[in-house]
């Protein structure tokens, strides 16, 4: 009988002890995450077309951000990114291509397709293309925010 409650003892001890780690080890829905990301990087792309660009950055960067830009030193934090981005002059417009998540669920990217339309003082409008792609990290509140933001000049688009 003192054997079996000595079994039963370690095997509260082994279950308490490593019980923390099943949460660690959840079983990530990839797919849905993975929709879940792109969702957000269309909203992302919408709030810039509805508030511009350094509003929508404002919103969906996390605080402690990077951007590299092209041809430029990083810009650190959201606040930075923010005022490097201030101005009515441009519009930016981009396209979610693709998302990933990594297995832990906490982490993911996305990459796509954007147009920048710099609005000169002649009046005329330049259109900038490129390609871009940001890493996220899920928060603690479930929402994804953007942790590094790069982007770099691709050729005009071609019509068929």
């Amino acid at each position: 009988m003192r054997f079996n409650s000595i079994i039963k003892i370690i095997f509260l001890f082994i279950f308490f002890s490593f019980g923390g780690y099943a949460v660690a080890f959840a079983q990530v829905n990839m797919e849905a995450e993975r929709k879940i990301l792109l969702d957000t990087d269309y909203e992302f792309a919408r709030t810039s077309v509805k508030k511009g660009p350094s509003a929508a950055f404002y919103l969906y960067l996390a605080d402690n951000a990077m951007q590299l830009p092209e041809g430029s030193l990083p810009i650190y934090g959201k606040n930075a990114i923010y005022e490097t981005m201030k101005g009515d002059h441009y519009d930016l417009l981009w396209t979610p291509v693709k998302a990933d998540v990594a297995s832990s669920g906490d982490l993911g990217w996305t990459w796509g397709k954007f147009v920048v339309v710099v609005r000169n003082s002649d009046g005329t409008e330049t259109n900038m293309y490129g390609k871009y792609l940001n890493v996220w990290r899920k928060q603690a509140d479930g929402k994804w925010k953007v942790i590094v933001d790069m982007g770099n000049a691709s050729p005009s688009p071609t019509k068929n």
